[in-house]
């Protein structure tokens, strides 16, 4: 067995034969770069990068490293577009934006004293007109359709998660996020004019505010019922005048709809926040630091892997990344990133040219100011 030494000494060697070699792929891939432009040639070229790869195991006398010799000459190949890219930099592409109108109109899901209503309150104090739609899907079409200016839904939430339909409909509907906002949630319990704790036998609200408040609810052992909204469910609730029933949502509901606050800050999670999205049909015109983008993938080993390195090799901080289901293809997912970043930056167009055509589908979901949970 050789000594560690003599082993180190014969790397060194490889070494040094292989940096000149590289050097001189690299000066071929700027070449190559200038042929593509003289062309009208793009950089990526799937085929290529295929006939490349098997070429390189088809060589390995050892067919044990042919997956290393697959990273490798991956590897050897990002870095070579990469030279070609700075030859040919990719053009920022092409959008219409628009400055945000604070005196517009928007439109948010549920009724007045929703948390969904609050966020448009804080987003636009100015607003023209201020409407109210019983499911997220009609709020979507009412943009889609011209209707109102921007709609203010939730995305997520710090104690249970993501609201998986919005998610959805921001595939579906030709939209963008231009805006976030994050709102504490103090969820309470309300009841008629004179009930009391003890008169209460039901609760009604919307299931993800019946969750947040689950220990305090349980406590209660009360029925408890998923309704639409948290302020519909206070709006109903005062219409029965019934001290059997009562609902969670929140105190400016219970000034709204005439109620008493028999329980305050019930949520089970005290720093508990959600986040909403101001949606448009056209991107915001505004100094934009965080972007988010949707894709679906082949159903293959790595796909995933991937397509996120092209993040880290541009230096891009991915602070959040969500799967969700295809429809109609069982076992198949579409995946929803958040970005640190802007669209115009040079290492954004980069990486985000290379994620599009990496993947099956691509859609840029929104660009915008980032916000942040604001404790009190």
């Amino acid at each position: 067995m050789k000594d560690i030494k003599d082993l180190r000494k014969e790397i060194d060697v490889i070494d040094d034969e292989m940096i000149p070699l590289f050097e001189r792929r690299m000066n071929v891939a700027k070449q190559v770069a200038e042929y593509k432009r003289a062309n009208g040639e793009t950089v990526l070229q799937t085929g290529r990068e295929k006939e490349v790869l098997s070429r390189a195991v088809d060589r390995l006398s050892d067919k044990g490293y042919s997956n290393e010799a697959v990273d490798f000459m991956t590897a050897v190949m990002d870095l070579s577009k990469e030279i070609q890219l700075k030859t040919n930099p990719v053009a920022e592409t092409s959008r219409e934006r628009r400055a945000i109108d604070e005196c517009a109109k928007v439109g948010f899901q549920g009724a007045e004293g929703s948390y969904s209503s609050k966020a448009v309150s804080e987003l636009f104090p100015k607003a023209k007109q201020k409407k109210a739609y019983f499911t997220f899907r009609s709020l979507f079409e009412a943009i889609d359709g011209g209707e109102i200016d921007y709609g203010v839904v939730p995305l997520e939430n710090s104690s249970i998660g993501s609201v998986v339909e919005v998610y959805d409909l921001l595939g579906q509907f030709n939209c963008f996020i231009v805006g976030e906002k994050w709102i504490r949630i103090e969820h309470c319990l309300l009841g008629a004019k004179g009930a009391s704790l003890a008169d209460v036998k039901t609760v009604y609200s919307k299931a993800e505010a019946l969750e947040q408040s689950h220990a305090f609810l349980a406590d209660g052992g009360w029925n408890l019922i998923p309704y639409p909204n948290t302020a519909l469910a206070a709006k109903m609730i005062a219409e029965k005048k019934d001290f059997s029933v009562a609902a969670v949502a929140s105190e400016a509901a219970a000034e709204i709809y005439g109620l008493d606050v028999l329980a305050k800050g019930i949520n089970s999670d005290k720093g508990n926040f959600t986040r909403f999205i101001v949606i448009s049909k056209t991107l915001a015109d505004t100094e934009a630091d965080k972007v988010s983008v949707s894709f679906t993938l082949k159903n293959e080993s790595g796909a995933l892997y991937k397509v996120l390195r092209f993040f880290s090799r541009y230096g891009i901080n991915m602070v959040k990344i969500e799967s969700r289901p295809l429809k109609n293809n069982p076992g198949s997912y579409y995946f929803v990133v958040d970005l640190e970043g802007n669209c115009n930056s040079k290492d954004m167009i980069q990486a985000l040219y290379y994620v599009e055509r990496s993947t099956l589908a691509f859609k840029l979901l929104g660009e915008y100011v980032k916000s942040a949970p604001a404790e009190e």
